[in-house]
């Protein structure tokens, strides 16, 4: 058989291999990238079957795959007469060189994911605040983290400024505390006014009995008197009650015949 009037195992001139190298080349290089896929889902779901995280199995899986692939291209042109363990040592010659000088941030973001796997500060789902970004962690590569933001913006960051600021994890604890500020008149009575709190905090059905809710005067402003209210919810209620006690503090405050005053100022004008 002849393509292009060679023999399948004549050599090509000026390449030194036939035709039938190149065919055996492809399908070993397409086979073993399949392979490489097939191999590193079911590692993959083996890390998470012996309760490994999924950050931490995610990051291994990827560095796994990408060893693999560097095999599977040597084996590959083996069949093309290249030396595999010289294709190799060239192989690794080149990414040394080309990480070592021309992607030392890559290497500063693979270590900050190698710290970030490990010592494990937040998990995929967890809402966090990373390098001054809120949102859901979507996923945690070799390199980059990926967050969701509440209004469904994707946001990519360098793992190093991940692990290289602070990370505030919103959902690590099971429960949280909600601080609202509310402000009466000075000529409101102060009592009823946190009577009045208190009894709006406890009547929603997600504010938690334990830790009890607080309602205290934390200041006397300009214009009024400032009350922290500070219910405990658990963390996935967070926001439904935040809202929710907004519309009811001030139609409590309203019942009782409580002010929330404007911003005011008192003028005198000396004659």
């Amino acid at each position: 058989m002849e393509i292009a009037g060679y023999g399948l195992e004549e050599n090509l001139p000026y390449l030194g291999f036939s035709i039938w190298n190149i065919i055996l080349f492809v399908i070993t290089l397409v086979v073993g990238i399949i392979l490489v896929k097939v191999a590193s889902r079911s590692i993959k779901k083996t890390m998470l079957r012996m309760k490994m995280t999924k950050i931490l199995s995610e990051f291994l899986t990827r560095f796994l795959r990408i060893i693999l692939y560097v095999f599977v291209i040597g084996i590959s042109l083996a069949f093309l007469g290249v030396q595999v363990g010289a294709a190799l040592v060239s192989i690794s010659i080149v990414l040394g060189f080309v990480l070592g000088f021309a992607l030392g941030d890559t290497l500063s973001n693979i270590a900050a994911g190698v710290m970030i796997a490990v010592t494990r500060p937040f998990k995929v789902g967890h809402y966090v605040n990373v390098n001054g970004e809120e949102g859901v962690i979507k996923t945690v590569g070799i390199s980059v983290t990926e967050i969701d933001t509440r209004d469904n913006k994707h946001i990519i960051i360098p793992n190093k400024q991940v692990w290289g600021n602070n990370i505030i994890n919103y959902a690590h604890n099971p429960i949280r505390r909600i601080d609202l500020e509310t402000g009466v008149g000075y000529g409101d009575d102060i009592d009823l006014a946190i009577k009045t709190s208190l009894k709006t905090l406890r009547k929603h059905p997600k504010v938690l009995k334990d830790p009890e809710p607080q309602a205290k005067v934390k200041s006397m402003d300009d214009s009024a008197v400032t009350l922290v209210v500070r219910p405990w919810v658990k963390t996935d209620d967070y926001w439904d009650v935040f809202f929710d006690l907004q519309k009811e503090l001030k139609e409590a405050y309203d019942e009782a015949g409580l002010n929330i005053p404007y911003p005011q100022m008192d003028v005198h004008l000396d004659k």
